[in-house]
């Protein structure tokens, strides 16, 4: 059972480190792109047309020990919101990451234990120098390439956009979080997961 619970956990850090990774990465140079679709047309203040993006998000991560492959989505609206969802095996969602203009909210489902600061207070940010605005900038530049290749070091993620829409139904307030989870902060999170 101890093995089982050891495997579950390195199932779920390995997902974190996706969904982080992805992040990270954005504001980093990709390797490979291909197959495009066209990018939104932007009208003289530089505001993209279509203010909302929805995507499918597959996610394939090669390390020398795994290869793992995460479902998600990709939800954006240009200037409030951009929002991931990781859900393994097409199952439940397992993380939520959202970031508006003022602060990140980071939930961990299957633990249970969220993080809701500003961007400063996240380490991760902090040390990529992160904010909304390179986040939307990288995100808004990049969403158009229908697939990905990021390699971080130890791993390489291939992310494949899917079903690219302009769908504006999605709510795009911040999530609220249910008193059943802990808030706890960015560090103890990302400590729990191995840190980053």
């Amino acid at each position: 059972m101890n093995d089982l619970i050891k495997r579950e956990q390195r199932k779920l850090k390995t997902i974190l480190l996706i969904a982080v990774g992805a992040v990270v990465m954005t504001a980093c140079k990709t390797t490979k792109t291909t197959e495009s679709v066209p990018k939104p047309v932007v009208v003289k203040d530089n505001t993209p047309k279509n203010i909302n993006v929805t995507a499918k998000l597959d996610v394939n991560v090669k390390t020398q020990s795994d290869n793992i492959n995460v479902d998600g989505k990709l939800f954006m609206r240009y200037n409030e919101m951009i929002r991931i969802t990781v859900v393994p095996y097409g199952i439940m969602e397992a993380a939520r990451l959202e970031f508006t203009p003022k602060e990140v909210l980071l939930i961990d489902r299957i633990n249970r234990q969220y993080v809701k600061a500003k961007y400063e207070d996240v380490p991760f940010l902090k040390k990529y120098n992160l904010n909304f605005q390179s986040l939307q900038q990288r995100f808004w530049d990049e969403y158009h390439k229908e697939r990905i290749s990021l390699d971080v070091g130890a791993a390489v993620l291939n992310i494949k956009l899917s079903k690219i829409n302009n769908d504006a139904t999605w709510d795009a307030n911040i999530t609220s979080v249910s008193s059943r989870y802990k808030a706890v902060t960015a560090t103890e999170l990302m400590n729990k997961f191995g840190g980053f």
